[in-house]
């Protein structure tokens, strides 16, 4: 029997960093989604404000198993 996965695409930000940002997006699906198998940012984003980063903000693809 082969293996089914879904991708979804998801939007995630952290006022760290993008790295932050997709580990916060892998937990946060974790807890609606079982067996998250990757996560692939496509594009990456940032608000700025007064001239600084306030926000990192990644669009990533997330793979996970079907059942």
């Amino acid at each position: 029997m082969s293996n089914v996965v879904k991708v979804i695409e998801i939007l995630s930000e952290s006022p760290k960093s993008w790295e932050d940002a997709a580990a916060r997006a892998v937990k946060v699906a974790q807890k609606s989604l079982r067996d998250v198998k990757s996560i692939y940012v496509k594009d990456f984003s940032a608000e700025v404000d007064n001239g600084k980063i306030v926000n990192y903000r990644i669009t990533a693809k997330l793979s996970f198993k079907l059942e």
